[in-house]
């Protein structure tokens, strides 16, 4: 997955620089683009840190995510200055062939602990080899937490999961699509918006690292909620603030936590339903929180283009983050169905 992700990845930055037609250019970037960057980028890479750590599985994914929160500060300012001074096909070429100079790395990734004879978070066992299969693709046996994901789907701390990620995704697209606007609404210049933007990616790289390390010592349940009521306390001060320096220092920070969070709540979903089946678990759930969050940059924009201001899109997200802690508060330790009614929809199934 990561092979081809990268591979796709890259590809499709350099196809994007040979479109000419506007549908052509959405058939490469919603095609090998998009779906690269998700398999190899995004799923593939947090399947892996799911896998090989368990203790440790909130710093781990943050670390991981990271990632992006640093390329928004170092890499996204680069690519601009490309697109100014090259055009943005060379720019787009230019950043295809740095996406593949990344294989190599693909190459040092194992795909579980068990395949080398390991545990979990680096600790070593003698007894581990017997517990391993070839492809490590078997937990080990006494790793009683594992749902296959049809048994996920039938309980209700998956659709509560689900609808948390949901909540807490559609103020961050809401929000991050019209950040520039948003910003010059406040009373900026689009350079002193950019910066901003550039500062609330910088507090990102603090806060989800921070988080992950929180939710490995505390509650990964708390951690979560408290950090989308910080994103939304950083929506307030945006919406009704008078857009001095130190509110817009503030809004950065705060909401910097409502972003930062996705990576302990990702490490939830691994505590809750284990290792085996987390990528196809993360991906339905991922679905849902895609399906959720596609409407609301389009809502953020019609709000302004009928009032002139952003102020009921900030509010109707303030209340989605609430919500969001809310759900996530209230998620349950997840019980397997009754061995009778599995037996019984298997039975149907096969039928």
């Amino acid at each position: 997955m990561l092979v081809a992700g990268t591979l796709l990845a890259g590809l499709g930055l350099i196809l994007l620089s040979l479109t000419h037609s506007y549908l052509l250019f959405l058939l490469v970037f919603i095609g090998p683009l998009s779906f690269g960057f998700q398999a190899g980028f995004n799923q593939a890479t947090l399947a892996v840190v799911a896998h090989w750590f368990r203790r440790k599985r909130g710093l781990a994914m943050a670390i991981v995510q990271t990632g992006q929160a640093i390329g928004g500060v170092l890499i996204f300012p680069l690519v601009a200055l490309a697109v100014l001074k090259l055009g943005w096909r060379t720019a787009a070429v230019l950043s295809g062939l740095v996406v593949l100079t990344l294989l190599p790395l693909v190459l040092f990734i194992r795909r579980s602990p068990e395949s080398m004879g390991l545990l979990p978070d680096g600790d070593r066992s003698p007894a581990q080899g017997r517990h391993a299969s070839p492809s490590g693709l078997t937990p080990p046996l006494d790793d009683t937490r594992e749902f296959t994901t049809r048994e996920a789907l039938r309980t209700p701390t998956f659709w509560l999961l689900a609808a948390f990620h949901g909540l807490r995704n559609v103020p961050y697209a809401g929000v991050t699509v019209h950040l520039v606007p948003l910003l010059v609404w406040k009373g900026l210049d689009e350079p002193a918006a950019a910066f901003y933007v550039g500062l609330t990616a910088l507090a990102t790289v603090v806060s989800r690292p921070l988080t992950g390390w929180l939710g490995d010592r505390q509650s990964k349940q708390m951690i979560g909620a408290v950090g989308v009521l910080l994103g939304a306390a950083g929506l307030a001060v945006l919406a009704y603030g008078d857009g001095a320096w130190w509110a817009l220092v503030l809004f950065a920070v705060l909401f910097s936590f409502g972003d930062g969070v996705n990576s302990v709540t990702w490490a939830l979903v691994g505590d809750v339903f284990g290792r085996a089946h987390f990528a196809t678990i993360r991906g339905w759930i991922s679905m849902f929180q895609s399906f959720a969050s596609m409407p609301a940059a389009v809502y953020t924009g019609w709000v302004y283009d009928r009032t002139q201001s952003y102020t009921q899109a900030l509010i109707a997200f303030v209340i989605c983050y609430g919500a969001a802690a809310i759900v996530l508060w209230l998620v349950p330790d997840p019980t397997r169905p009754a061995p009778v009614a599995v037996a019984a929809s298997r039975s149907l199934s096969a039928s």
